[in-house]
């Protein structure tokens, strides 16, 4: 995993919230419903990332082969990069960019990507998603709290549930962040 900025450069407006699950079941298709329903509201930003295979539920992921990733990453041309399963992936500097601006910007990582992000920007909070969001926990270390007093998404298999308590998450989040929900 590599983080191209120390956290100590960077303007701390923006919030980089990072949807977590251990399982990676479900974080892209939350994340592509955020994208459509918060697609005109510029506070937030649901960057793309380059990846070693296509996704299949979401299109705005551009599967790249690995050669051409590694070119991508060895000429810096990601803010951070990481591997999940069999794949690598990365976050282009225009998440930087987003952040810089004051945007909130959402991710979906894996558990173990956490402290790469963290490296990358000081001002994060971090989702867990998923049904057994204690199988986050790192050989017995707690994860990284959220804000906003515990915040996760559960769910029992309703994924429409977990979209609709994953919105309410990020207009929670908005609303502490600007002052005003959805617009």
């Amino acid at each position: 995993m590599q983080a191209s900025a120390a956290s100590g450069d960077r303007d701390e407006r923006g919030l980089l919230v990072l949807l977590a699950s251990a399982q990676a079941r479900g974080d892209d298709l939350l994340i592509a419903a955020a994208r459509r329903r918060y697609a005109g509201d510029t506070r937030l930003e649901f960057p793309a990332r380059l990846q070693t295979r296509d996704s299949e539920l979401d299109s705005a992921h551009i599967g790249v082969p690995r050669r051409v990733f590694r070119d991508i990453e060895r000429n810096q041309g990601f803010a951070v990069s990481w591997q999940n399963a069999d794949a690598r992936h990365g976050l282009t500097n225009g998440a930087l960019e987003a952040l810089e601006a004051g945007r909130i910007v959402v991710v979906a990582v894996p558990p173990g990507a956490i402290d790469t992000f963290k490296a990358l920007w000081p001002n994060v909070e971090v989702v867990p998603f998923g049904s057994e969001i204690d199988a986050m926990r790192p050989s017995g270390r707690t994860t990284h709290p959220p804000a906003l007093g515990q915040v996760s998404v559960r769910h029992a298999g309703d994924i429409a549930e977990a979209v609709r308590r994953f919105h309410r998450v990020l207009d929670q989040i908005a609303l502490r962040q600007f002052g005003q929900t959805h617009v």
